[in-house]
């Protein structure tokens, strides 16, 4: 028997029907944060908590009421939050965790292990742990004057481009967990006037800064910063205590995160928290990350100059030319798709970032920038890809690669193909050039030329010289209305500005700061300085300086000169500068004797920071000769017969290989980020088909045992020639505790044939245990030897 039927007008109206959904949903999510709270923290309920998501909840009811599709948003927004802040919680656990705990998830996460674990050049520094956790309750007064007095002025500039005014820090708690150093490297290939070390650095603490903008409050805990930083202790003296000063800064931007408190926790969602994150990364790297420096002068009668703002090392023009087999992020119908790619560069705290490349995933840039360099061991410049996408924050990842500074100092120019790792697939086609400064005027006509024939296909703006400006003092500053002014400096160069920071009430400012500037001409720019005082924003007087001029200097520069301020009441206003000009000058490229580049550490040791580029040599036979003495200088021990070995494994009598079938050249060497890497250079002397005809040559690549299609790697195909030339470099990540099982693979095919006809034989093999790499022979020949059959082509 049929139940009856409730009639139509017994059924609850849709309005009705949403608003009865509506109570049962936010009444239930209230009552199950509170049950949730209440049994997470028995004894010690949030309220704080509570009450944001009851007001939380609140909101959305009574926007929902306008239409439920808010509920969905409200739930959305609620997900997101939690989410984000799980991660971020595990993150601060991970960092948090001390040496014990990470030796309990050893096998779990090798990227989680300190530095001296990892890498043997990294030493323990755990006595250096304790004297911090020692001194850190003592350190709460000079964090709260560098917050005060550098950071709050920096960030109150950054956010008035948001529109955000008046940012001020209103507490400042430490916290009980110090900062940690989980390694440190001290390099013993440096000038005898300083000392460098690199310490892996690590914040997850405790601590809590309150700040108030636009009148609201917010604030942040739980900071963690962690990075690989650099201190340099220069010069050194003779009194106590022996070090002049200190340069502490960054390589490369640190990891940053943070938990959002008060009013910006309501708004901890993708998009308004990334832009208060991004701005707080913006400020570290403008403080401490390349080419920024944070300097301590520990010594009065030492050069300033040198301390604060010393010159670059070089600087390297980059041409990111294209990119082949990018991953397709826009799936289109029956499985086409494409990918609309840009590229990001990054140097320290300097960024670039090329156009957008519509519909495809090989890409043609063609772009360039120059970046200056100021240090040339352990930093790399780095290669992001994304796949540009409707929306803010929701471009996704298409791969990452990275090339050494100190690889294309050595090299002069180095133009490869460079895999990009996190990625399925694709690579980047890079050319970097090293420029060295040069103190004489002879070489900017040349160096003129060359920019203008890069610009005609490029057309981005290049530079042919260095500016380097330091402002000194100004003296009789002139008050306005009587009152004593807040000056500070501000400079142009072109369309490049900076300012020094502000002189609190004073007619004679030390301002002690420098600034440098990459010129496009010389000849034709010009420098321009203006004195302003912050409270009225008037011009208290200007310095315009012809570049031309300082081209006639002695070595480009003058020191200490008293300049007098136009506009000026009084006329009697001075501003004290140093100005420098250096000419971008193309480093000599080393060469192997074919015009390829060469790969980092080519058989000779790591290069001395400041010393000149290796001179140029003109065979394989003369850059042996050239390392054999630096090798026997480092080992002392090393016999000639030794020394007569290298020769003979690098440089063997016959160019065909002991068994006549050809010798290969390869870098092989296991990088910092836990990848091995592999350059395939040339071939030489593959004999020919028994017909006589040439061959089509290609290297294939195992990471044995793996021999899956996730380990093949190939280079192109070069159409016949016996002495095909690649250069191409390709990556295998590996835990460095796996490397003495594995053994790289290396076999020369020839893909001679059309379709089914096609024969690829092995023209030869070369296999080399990865757990006996020597990491001061990267770069060798090796002879192929006949192929093994375990591998069916």
């Amino acid at each position: 028997m049929e139940e009856p039927q409730p009639a139509a007008e017994d059924l609850p109206s849709p309005s009705g029907l949403h608003k009865a959904l509506r109570t049962i949903y936010f009444t239930f999510d209230i009552i199950s944060k509170a049950l949730q709270w209440t049994n997470d923290h028995m004894g010690n309920f949030n309220v704080y908590l509570f009450i944001k998501y009851f007001l939380a909840s609140i909101v959305f009811y009574l926007v929902a009421c306008a239409s439920f599709g808010w509920v969905t948003l409200g739930i959305i927004y609620l997900v997101i939050s939690h989410e984000r802040r799980s991660k971020r919680d595990l993150r601060a656990a991970l960092a948090q965790a001390n040496e014990s705990t990470l030796k309990n998830i050893f096998a779990a996460s090798m990227h989680e292990m300190p530095a001296w674990v990892t890498f043997p050049d990294m030493e323990r520094v755990e006595w250096l742990n304790k004297i911090i956790r020692q001194l850190w309750p003592y350190a709460g007064q000079y964090v709260k004057d560098l917050c005060k007095y550098s950071i709050e002025p920096s960030m109150r500039t950054a956010l008035e481009e948001y529109k955000l005014n008046g940012f001020q820090f209103e507490k400042i708690i430490l916290g009980d967990t110090p900062p940690r150093f989980s390694g440190v490297k001290v390099y013993d290939d440096t000038s005898r006037h300083e000392i460098i070390m690199d310490m892996d650095f690590a914040y997850a603490g405790d601590c809590k800064f309150e700040v108030s903008v636009s009148k609201f409050k917010m604030g942040i805990k739980d900071l963690q910063i962690s990075g690989r930083l650099r201190i340099m202790m220069k010069p050194l003296v003779r009194q106590i205590p022996l070090v002049g000063g200190l340069q502490v800064f960054f390589l490369n931007n640190p990891d940053v995160d943070f938990n959002l408190i008060g009013l910006a926790d309501v708004f901890d969602m993708p998009g308004l928290s990334d832009i208060l994150r991004s701005i707080v990364t913006e400020q570290i790297g403008h403080m401490m990350v390349l080419p920024n420096r944070y300097p301590i002068q520990l010594v009065e009668d030492i050069d300033v100059v040198e301390l604060k703002c010393p010159a670059p090392a070089g600087v390297i023009r980059l041409n990111v030319i294209e990119a082949q087999n990018l991953m397709k992020k826009d799936i289109g119908i029956m499985g086409t798709g494409k990918s609309d790619p840009y590229c990001i560069l990054r140097l320290g705290a300097q960024k670039f970032q090329t156009k957008t490349i519509n519909n495809t995933v090989n890409p043609k840039w063609d772009f360039c920038c120059e970046f200056l360099t100021e240090v040339i061991q352990s930093q790399e410049l780095d290669f992001e890809l994304f796949d540009l996408d409707d929306g803010p924050g929701q471009d996704e990842f298409l791969g990452r690669a990275n090339l050494d500074v100190q690889e294309i100092w050595k090299n002069g120019e180095v133009d490869m193909w460079v895999p990009l790792s996190e990625a399925k697939s694709g690579r980047i086609h890079i050319r970097a050039t090293w420029l060295d400064l040069s103190d004489t005027a002879d070489s900017l006509q040349l160096q003129l030329e060359e920019i203008r024939a890069l610009q005609v296909t490029t057309k981005n703006p290049l530079h042919s010289a260095v500016l380097m400006v330091w402002g000194d003092s100004a003296k009789k500053l002139n008050p306005s209305h009587k009152q004593i002014p807040d000056p500070f400096v501000r400079l142009y160069v072109g369309n490049e500005k900076g300012e020094t920071a502000v002189r609190q009430r004073t007619n004679d400012p030390v301002f002690e700061e420098g600034f440098t500037f990459l010129v496009r001409n010389p000849r034709t720019q010009e420098l321009k300085l203006e004195v302003i005082d912050q409270k009225t924003n008037q011009i208290q007087g200007k310095v315009e300086l012809d570049l031309n001029v300082f081209l006639k200097e002695r070595k480009m520069e003058v020191v200490g000169e008293d300049y007098s301020l136009s506009g000026a009441s009084g006329g009697l206003s001075t501003l004290k500068l140093n100005i420098t000009l250096r000419i971008l000058k193309t480093a000599l490229k080393t060469d192997d004797g074919d015009g390829g580049p060469q790969e980092k550490d080519v058989s000779v040791p790591a290069p001395r920071e400041g010393t000149e580029p290796p001179t140029e040599v003109t065979s394989v036979e003369e850059v042996m000769s050239t390392a054999a003495t630096p090798l026997m200088q480092m080992f002392p021990s090393a016999t000639s017969s030794e020394e007569s070995s290298i020769r003979q494994r690098t440089t063997p009598a016959s160019n065909a290989g002991i068994h006549g079938l050809g010798r290969v050249q390869l870098t092989v060497k296991y990088g910092p980020r836990n990848n091995l890497i592999i350059v395939v250079h040339q071939i030489e002397n593959l004999p020919k088909e028994e017909d006589g005809e040439l061959p089509d040559p290609y290297v294939k690549l195992y990471l044995l045992p793996d021999r899956s299609k996730d380990s093949k790697r190939k280079t192109d195909v070069i159409k016949d020639d016996c002495n095909p030339k690649y250069d191409e470099r390709f990556e295998y990540p590996i835990p460095p505790n796996e490397l003495t099982q594995r053994t790289l693979e290396v076999s020369v095919i020839n893909k001679k044939g059309l379709l089914f006809l096609q024969r690829s034989p092995k023209m030869g093999q070369v296999r080399l245990d990865c757990g006996l790499l020597d990491s001061s022979k990267m770069t060798q020949w090796y002879d192929l030897a006949p192929a093994a059959d375990d591998d069916d082509e």
